[in-house]
């Protein structure tokens, strides 16, 4: 039975995390705008004739003096998508007011899709640079009391701060480069500076949650004997780090890293929204600004359904459970 639910709950923490890995399936697949210019005729198939412009909008002429005439084109726009345009079709709407219902819900499906896949970017960004860091100040406060205590002191003073405060912080050295900069090196540089913020962050408690067992195993007894036989404390240390326990705390602390930073980055995205809307510096696409621009669709006072909303919250919520039956495995292992 216990095998059989932790099959389970692997299955559904599988199934909790899936729309991190959609969110990088390709445009296409899930809405593909094409802009076509076809000819415009007559009833009988006579094309329409339109005398040319240039580039200013003034008519052109022949060498004789005559309107120059060109075809007539009209500009159509063909959408492919998995949903159909028929789920927007209602009696009481013309068809022009259920294509702008239709081509307004696929521009937030391609939100939802961008927003969502920045957030694993940052989620797997966040993981690498903060394990690393974690690994490697942990193992040094436990191979060196006095760097463990200069660590400690430092850590504790971040810890002290609020992580919002944080973000918002190192944002400033950077914010004539994103209010100014090209779209794509704003982009990037929200994208590390953010990573940065998050790392430092969630380091306190990662740091202590690796030191403290490590600490734990090396003074137990059979770290006297290896000693005894002569062994540097380096070496008896990472002899350590690859024991079964260990691990666990290693991935234990992964899950709370990728919780917290997933908590920032919807925060942090939900005030940046409200203070800097969508014109704003930092630029920060994250669930959170979806969350906070669609707010107001879940009270009735806009054009926007609440599903707006409620898409991208519910879809936070799932992944926010996932992280947490990660950490209650891990303590139940324990």
């Amino acid at each position: 039975m216990k095998k059989q639910s932790k099959v389970l709950k692997t299955i559904l923490i599988i199934i909790l995390l899936l729309p991190l890995v959609i969110s990088w399936l390709p445009e296409k697949l899930y809405y593909d705008l094409r802009e076509e210019r076809k000819v415009q005729t007559y009833p009988d198939g006579t094309p329409v004739m339109i005398q040319n412009t240039d580039e200013n909008g003034d008519p052109v002429f022949e060498e004789d003096g005559t309107p120059q005439m060109v075809v007539s084109l009209k500009k159509e726009v063909t959408v492919r998508s998995f949903i159909p345009q028929s789920l927007f079709e209602n009696e009481e709407k013309s068809e022009r007011e259920v294509k702008e219902d239709y081509f307004g819900f696929l521009k937030f499906l391609d939100q939802v899709f961008v927003s969502f896949r920045k957030l694993s970017l940052i989620l797997v960004s966040t993981l690498i640079c903060a394990m690393i860091f974690s690994v490697v100040l942990g193992y040094l406060s436990v191979l060196s009391m006095g760097a463990g205590r200069t660590f400690s002191n430092i850590l504790s003073a971040f810890e002290s701060i609020p992580s919002i405060i944080i973000a918002l912080f190192c944002y400033v050295p950077v914010s004539g480069v994103l209010s100014n900069g090209k779209a794509t090196t704003s982009a990037w540089v929200s994208l590390l500076v953010f990573v940065a913020a998050a790392t430092v962050t969630v380091l306190p408690e990662a740091v202590r949650s690796i030191s403290i067992p490590l600490s734990d195993l090396y003074n137990r007894k059979y770290s006297v004997s290896f000693r005894s036989y002569g062994f540097t404390k380096n070496r008896i240390l990472s002899v350590l780090m690859r024991t079964s326990l260990m691990k666990d705390t290693l991935k234990r602390v992964a899950a709370g890293i990728l919780l917290k930073t997933l908590v920032l980055d919807t925060s942090f995205g939900y005030v940046v929204q409200l203070g800097f809307g969508e014109n704003g510096s930092p630029q920060h696409t994250s669930p959170g600004s979806l969350i906070a621009a669609y707010r107001s669709a879940i009270f009735g006072s806009s054009d926007y359904p609440s599903l707006y909303f409620w898409i991208p919250a519910l879809i936070v919520i799932a992944i926010s459970v996932a992280f947490l039956m990660i950490l209650g495995k891990k303590q139940e292992a324990d």
